[in-house]
């Protein structure tokens, strides 16, 4: 996909209609620049846009922006985390600690570059940081770069042994971290989406600080996601 995108490339890149782009133009919400007559948009530009929208964005404002895209052929998250890739005893430390420890201990199932996975999980979080409010982040390779897992989609839950400071814009620190890795660049933007509705969910985050075991965190996705989506 080109950098520099039409209404209609960033309406199938977004997974929106062309409707709600110039909804968003009429509003100045979305980086643009007017080539001629035409609007258009870099790509790079939009991504970070979009990954500071779904920081702000609560749960109504994400409904409203991803519903019907979160229901309509969106994988569940819950078929995508395995109990194996659950951790409640993470070490807490810097964010490249975390995230080392996050890398080493995924249980991955196809041949990765662990190393390159960390550098792009690194760099990811130099560009902008995935924390969300309420001490969660979604740690997650950066959008434009070629995907590292090539047969599937994976979802991990990590839950530090103490809080981390990871930047959040709500200057709290963060303890549960969501991890996504993504085939495609469509996937990937919508399972971000899901993630980040599903952890605006109190009783859901309730389980993941304080369950014992990878199965309780694991249900309780179960559930909210059969509730919301």
């Amino acid at each position: 996909m080109p950098d520099l995108l039409t209404t209609k490339q960033l309406a199938g890149y977004l997974q929106i209609s062309e409707r709600s782009v110039y909804r968003l133009l009429e509003r100045g919400e979305i980086p643009a620049v007017k080539v001629g007559a035409q609007w258009r948009f870099r790509q790079s530009a939009v991504d970070e846009w979009l990954d500071l929208q779904l920081q702000r964005m609560g749960a109504a404002e994400l409904d409203e922006a991803f519903g019907a895209a979160l229901m309509e052929g969106t994988p569940a998250i819950a078929d995508l985390l395995s109990v194996e890739n659950i951790f409640l005893d993470l070490p807490s430390g810097t964010r490249a600690d975390v995230l080392a420890a996050l890398v080493e201990r995924l249980q991955i199932p196809e041949p990765v570059d662990r190393e390159l996975l960390l550098h792009r999980l690194i760099e990811r979080e130099t560009i902008c940081t995935t924390s969300l409010p309420d001490g969660v982040a979604v740690p997650h390779t950066p959008r434009g770069r070629p995907r590292l897992l090539r047969h599937h989609d994976l979802v991990a839950v990590a839950r530090t042994l103490g809080p981390v400071d990871f930047g959040a814009l709500d200057g709290k620190p963060t303890q549960i971290f969501v991890l996504v890795l993504a085939r495609d660049e469509s996937a990937h933007l919508m399972l971000v989406a899901r993630v980040s509705r599903l952890v605006r969910e109190e009783s859901i985050l309730k389980v993941m600080r304080a369950a014992r075991t990878p199965e309780e965190v694991r249900a309780a996705i179960v559930s909210g996601e059969r509730r919301l989506f």
